[in-house]
Parts: structure tokens; C-alpha cells; sequence
């Protein structure tokens, strides 16, 4: 419990200062998908009425916001006719980073930088796995036509993957407390 309560601490943190002000924030952790004894943690969470994918890494002590959206909730159980899984595409909101290597990925609002994502990825096993590279980006905007830039900062990388990878736990979680999804 002492683990949520922090993570929620800092994404209150995170989110008031990136996008409003803390009196006005009406932030609510709904659920968490983690594993007991590692420094990366799944969130879902509530501001106001809307929903967030909130993933964090202590080791880094950062974390990122992502817009709640079905069709990355359940991205790891649709696959197409040939068998395959489609790459994701999502905008991902974090804060500012020593390592200066993204910094023109996306746009920046303020000190918030929003960096468009394509996902590549695969289910083996059970298991969500990735072949480098497998996240991309595109420069100066929020919809690039080409998402041609590798995302190389590894926090960044670490975050999309604990998105990725925290899902199912998440689930779990959302099922487990009867949280109804839009």
C-alpha cells in the first residue's frame, strides 16, 4: 500500500504541475498493475472525469500520463486475421529529462513534453515482448505522417514498456474491483 500511495503522490505531482493547478485537481487512483518487489508500476487514474494510463519507474523517479483509450487497454488481445498484432499509436505526456536525446520528439507545452508513440510489439508465450528498435516518433508535432525517429532516451523507453508489460496486471486489477470502462 505504501507503494500505490507514492506512486500516487508523485503522479499528483506530476499532473498538477504539468496541467493544472493542485486546488482544482480532482485525482482518484482507480487501479495498479505491478509485481511486488519491482520499481515500475501501471496506474489508472481519474482527474476530474477523465481517465489516464499513468505508468512510473522509481529507478528514474518519472512517470508519464497517457490518455485512457480502449483500444490500448485491450491492445494486447486483438490480433488480426493473419495473427498478427498491430502497432500502437499514442500520445505520451511526461516531464522534462536530463538525457536531452528526445527533446525533439513531439512538442513541448511549457515544461511538459507530449511525444507521439508507434508501438511495436509481439505476444509470445504469453508474454509482451519487444525486437529492438520498436518505438518510434515523429518531430515537431503530435500526428507525424512518418513516424521515423527512434525514441532513445531510456526512460522514455522504459516507460512505454512498462505500459506495454503492466497491462494484463492492470486488467487483473480493474476486474478484480469491478471498475466499469467507458
Amino acid at each position: 500500500m505504501f507503494i500505490k500511495k507514492f506512486f500516487v503522490t508523485f503522479a499528483l505531482i506530476l499532473l498538477t504541475a504539468s496541467t493544472c493547478a493542485a486546488a482544482e485537481s480532482k485525482f482518484e487512483p482507480l487501479a495498479a498493475g505491478y509485481v511486488e518487489g519491482e520499481n515500475q508500476i501501471l496506474m489508472l487514474i481519474r482527474n476530474d472525469s477523465e481517465l489516464y494510463f499513468m505508468p512510473f519507474d522509481a529507478d528514474a523517479n518519472t512517470g508519464a500520463f497517457v490518455k485512457f483509450d480502449q483500444r490500448l487497454y485491450n491492445f494486447y488481445t486483438r490480433r488480426s486475421k493473419d495473427g498478427d498484432f498491430a502497432p500502437l499509436m499514442f500520445v505520451m505526456a511526461t516531464q522534462r529529462q536530463s538525457d536531452t536525446v528526445d527533446d525533439k520528439l513531439g512538442i513541448w507545452q511549457g515544461d511538459t513534453h507530449l511525444i507521439p508513440v508507434y508501438a511495436i510489439f509481439d505476444v509470445r508465450d504469453g508474454q509482451i515482448v519487444f525486437d529492438a528498435p520498436n518505438f518510434y516518433s515523429g518531430e515537431g508535432t503530435l500526428t507525424p505522417s512518418h513516424y521515423h525517429s527512434n525514441i532513445k532516451n531510456p526512460i522514455h523507453d522504459r516507460l512505454i514498456k512498462t505500459l506495454l508489460t503492466k497491462m494484463p496486471l492492470l486488467h487483473a486489477d480493474v476486474e478484480a474491483k469491478g471498475i466499469a470502462l467507458p
